[in-house]
């Protein structure tokens, strides 16, 4: 029974480890994510603000261009290109930055795509001479409408950054009181354990039969081997004194041996007797000294 307590402790205290190791490593790992996330998602909400920018740069240097303004047809087409290298990397499936999306982001993305290629068609036809005003009005129009969707679409990545953050911190702050439950789970085991040793201490006084031991160090290992050891003594004594009531039974026996059936039959009961009281200390004495040796292992470890 004292062996299985003594595993059941063992292995209660290789689960706590492990337990709170695992929260610990988790809780660091999802912090790492939440630092590396963070860094990325600014890149992207920087990346999706420079299209609302640019959505309507482009429609101001068309009109720049209109009024024959020096620069401004190279300052659009600028604009541009640079609308359609942020796009690809916010919308095309390879991109680093499609993790960072979702079904609702996918959508307003794709209108925002339907609008900046009408309205850059419309502007090519334009730029190649077709002056057709109401083309140049729906071209504004697209301008006004790219530059809704994409403000559209900031918010909602701004959002979903939101709720993969929150998302982030509950699994943290769960892991923390599955660790905060862990330590008191851990101090009431301590507890328990320093209750039941403090009663052994108290037996192994008891079975000594002296509270006035010295003991140097002063431990409650060394106090229970010192107590132990006192009674070891005793039931050594108490061995050798079997021993010699057994020899001088067996003496005694030899002696009277011839007398009459009723005197042997008792004394060789006696002498059963004697045998088995002896051997029962016997027995009794290797478990102290095997408990012992594993206290004095015990006390070693701990000072170690």
């Amino acid at each position: 029974m004292k062996d299985f307590k003594m595993h059941s402790i063992s292995t209660k205290v290789r689960w706590i480890v492990a337990i709170l190791s695992i929260n610990l490593i988790t809780i660091i790992l999802v912090d790492i994510w939440l630092n590396s996330d963070q860094k990325f998602d600014a890149k992207v909400i920087n990346t999706a603000g420079k299209q609302r920018m640019l959505s309507q740069r482009t429609v101001l240097e068309l009109h720049r261009l209109l009024l024959d303004e020096e620069g401004a047809y190279e300052r659009l087409q600028a604009a541009r290109s640079e609308f359609d290298r942020n796009f690809k990397q916010l919308s095309t499936a390879t991109s680093e930055y499609k993790g960072f999306s979702n079904e609702e982001i996918e959508k307003t993305m794709m209108d925002v795509y339907a609008h900046w290629n009408r309205m850059g068609g419309l502007i090519d036809r334009y730029l190649q001479g077709d002056h057709n005003l109401f083309d140049l009005k729906t071209i504004y129009d697209d301008g006004d409408r790219t530059l809704v969707l994409m403000d559209q679409a900031v918010t909602q990545y701004e959002e979903y950054m939101m709720e993969k953050r929150i998302v982030a911190h509950r699994i943290q702050i769960f892991l923390a009181l599955i660790s905060f439950g862990v330590i008191l789970y851990m101090a009431r085991t301590t507890l328990g354990i320093q209750q039941n040793f403090d009663k052994f201490l108290e037996h192994s006084k008891s079975i000594s039969g002296n509270e006035n031991i010295d003991v140097h160090k002063g431990n409650e290992l060394d106090i229970a081997c010192a107590h132990i050891e006192y009674f070891l003594q005793n039931v050594e004594e108490a061995i050798q004194t079997a021993t010699e009531a057994v020899e001088k039974t067996e003496a005694a026996t030899a002696i009277l041996i011839g007398s009459t059936p009723e005197t042997e039959e008792l004394l060789e009961q006696s002498e059963d007797m004697m045998i088995q009281v002896s051997e029962e200390l016997h027995h009794t004495a290797q478990r102290l000294k095997k408990l012992k040796s594993n206290l004095e292992t015990a006390n070693a470890i701990r000072t170690a």
